[in-house]
C-alpha cells in the first residue's frame, strides 16, 4: 500500500500477487556462466550484487512486472530519459502501426516531462509517506 496499492512508476493497480519489488537505485545482479541441460553455455544469476549497499528495504518500490522488467538495472533518471525521449522516436521509426494510429489521432503524445506515479502520489499525500528514500524528479 506504499503508493495507494499502485505501481510506483505507471500507477496501475497492483494485483494481490504477481507484483515486483523494484530496487529504485539498482543493485545490478552479477551473472555467470553455466552449462544447460542440452550442454550449451547459458547465463545464470549468481545471487550476488554489484551494489549490495542498495539491497535494503528503503530502496524498494512496488512495481508492476512490465515496469520493473523495462527499468531493469537502469538508474531512475536514465529510465525516465529513455521513456521520455527514446520510446516515441523508436516507435515512430520502427512501427508502422504506431505511425498509423498517431496519424488518425488514436495515439496522442503528451508533451512535457514524464512524472512517475510515486512523484504525483507524494505531492498529493506528503504525510502518508515515511521511511523511504527522498527521490525528486
Amino acid at each position: 500500500m506504499m503508493f495507494g496499492g499502485k505501481c510506483a512508476y505507471c500507477g496501475c493497480v497492483l494485483p494481490e500477487k504477481g507484483w515486483h519489488a523494484d530496487h529504485v537505485e539498482p543493485v545490478n545482479r552479477e551473472l555467470g556462466f553455466a552449462t544447460g541441460k542440452d550442454g550449451r553455455t547459458i547465463l545464470v544469476a549468481t545471487g550476488r550484487f554489484y551494489r549490495p549497499q542498495n539491497d535494503r528495504l528503503d530502496n524498494l518500490f512496488p512495481s508492476c512486472a512490465p515496469c520493473n522488467i523495462d527499468k531493469g538495472g537502469s538508474r531512475l533518471e536514465d529510465w525516465r530519459r529513455h521513456l521520455n525521449e527514446r520510446i516515441v522516436e523508436g516507435l515512430r521509426r520502427n512501427s508502422s502501426t504506431f505511425r498509423h494510429a498517431e496519424r488518425f489521432g488514436r495515439v496522442i503524445i503528451v508533451p512535457g516531462p514524464l512524472v512517475f506515479w510515486f512523484e504525483k502520489y507524494r505531492a498529493e499525500n506528503p504525510r502518508k509517506i515515511t521511511g523511504i528514500i527522498p527521490l525528486t524528479p
